[in-house]
């Protein structure tokens, strides 16, 4: 699954400036004990030999890690060569480095924590996920702090040993702040390595001064795309494997009132998919892209599949002038959608621990989680105190745009686009590819 900022091309920061791995073997990682929690599918606890018919067995991922589901949770061990730093340790003299994608950390908060500590920040950017994780198992590169990786890259980060357990007597803004649901994760159980960053949901932003249809009233209104000939080249989905193919499995289990397995690996349910995009080729001459926060103010999109956080950074930062933001609309699955966080993490080869885990829960202060929504990133940090009503009677956002705002209670009934075999991947890379190809 690719991160909303796993891109290269334009920056949405630049452009508003301008406009005003192989894995290395398990060794001595393993997981704590648990059927839930083994290091092989799932369906060999019940049978011990994986034949057993009652459960079906799980992907595993590098290094025979097993690949978190929200039906096979995983606490990751704690090692003896591999510990929390102790209690109390005073912040190093840094510098402090941060691994972070392009433009998604307010500038003005790096300096607030370098006057607040009196340590000097130093930040570095990557492009993608894979080159991330590339890098910093190469050894070229060690940082303190990594930010922007999701629960679709844990199997790697831990598989290749590249993070270090965190002690929560330094993170009491964790507990005080951040969601109850994102504080035991069910792909790093107890927020062991991690600690949510920003949330956002997949869903479908529209203009609506250009559609008089009442998409989010529709009994599935993921059939807008496939009656959008009107708004022929002005329809556009997200260009991203994931998110794009599994929206027609979205539209065809709301039919039906199933629940559906959005990181399925049955190549069929797959190929289909693909297919059913295909459709939107010859319906609306379909785009492929992920410039929304800019085409739907710009009104050169009417009808995009959107990420959530793309409409709240439309709404915040660019729009046209004289074009009000209620012009926007968000919908999004209650249930059985899509809906993702990322996180920060320690590196294991982190030079300044403590001062890693000051800067992290600094990032969880809630002022400063909200500063660095509105004023920069627009994706939304899972703090309790920060919600849609907030941010409509501060004017910042309309209420067609309420839906934009993810709320703690979409997390345990929707889905995560998490990391797939080796041969899953391969099916969605073929079903993409042909979708793309024509």
């Amino acid at each position: 699954m690719a991160h909303p900022k796993d891109h290269k091309g334009i920056s949405r920061r630049g452009l508003l400036k301008g406009a005003a791995g192989g894995a290395l073997g398990v060794g001595a990682l393993g997981l704590l004990a648990g059927c839930e929690n083994t290091t092989t599918p799932i369906g060999d606890c019940a049978g011990g030999d994986g034949s057993s018919n009652l459960v079906v067995p799980k992907p595993v991922g590098p290094g025979g890690l097993p690949l978190p589901r929200p039906d096979n949770a995983v606490t990751w061990a704690i090692t003896s060569d591999n510990e929390p730093i102790p209690d109390g340790v005073p912040d190093e003299n840094g510098p402090l480095g941060i691994y972070n994608y392009a433009d998604y950390l307010d500038p003005s908060l790096i300096k607030k924590f370098e006057k607040l500590t009196g340590r000097q920040v130093k930040l570095a950017t990557y492009n993608s996920s894979d080159e991330a994780i590339a890098k910093l198992a190469s050894g070229a590169v060690a940082f303190d702090v990594i930010i922007g990786l999701s629960g679709s890259n844990i199997v790697n980060l831990i598989a290749q040993q590249l993070l270090q357990p965190l002690n929560h007597s330094y993170l009491g803004n964790l507990e005080k702040n951040v969601w109850p649901e994102l504080q035991d994760p069910f792909y790093d159980r107890a927020s062991r390595y991690t600690v949510p960053y920003v949330v956002w949901s997949d869903g479908i932003g529209w203009r609506n001064d250009k559609i008089a249809a009442d998409i989010a009233g529709m009994k599935v209104p993921w059939d807008i795309f496939w009656e959008s000939h009107a708004y022929t080249g002005k329809v556009a989905i997200l260009d991203d494997k994931r998110d794009a193919l599994s929206m027609p499995m979205q539209r065809d289990a709301m039919r039906t009132g199933r629940r559906p397995d959005l990181n399925t690996e049955d190549q069929k349910i797959v190929a289909q998919a693909g297919k059913d995009l295909g459709q939107l080729t010859d319906i609306c001459n379909v785009k492929v892209a992920i410039t929304d926060y800019q085409t739907l103010p710009e009104a050169k999109t009417w009808l995009h599949q959107s990420w959530s956080g793309d409409l709240l950074s439309a709404a915040f930062y660019y729009m046209p002038k004289g074009v009000p933001p209620s012009v926007l609309s968000y919908w999004a699955p209650d249930v059985n959608g899509v809906v993702q966080n990322d996180f920060f993490c320690i590196g294991k080869a982190a030079k300044n621990p403590a001062l890693a885990h000051r800067f992290v829960n600094f990032m969880l202060d809630e002022a400063v989680a909200y500063a660095n929504f509105v004023d920069f990133v627009g994706y939304t940090p899972p703090q309790t105190n920060i919600d849609a009503e907030l941010l409509i009677k501060k004017g910042l956002i309309p209420k067609s745009l309420t839906d934009a705002v993810v709320r703690p209670e979409q997390f345990p009934f929707n889905q995560e686009l998490l990391q797939l075999s080796v041969a899953g991947e391969q099916y969605w890379d073929e079903a993409w590819s042909k979708f793309k190809a024509g």
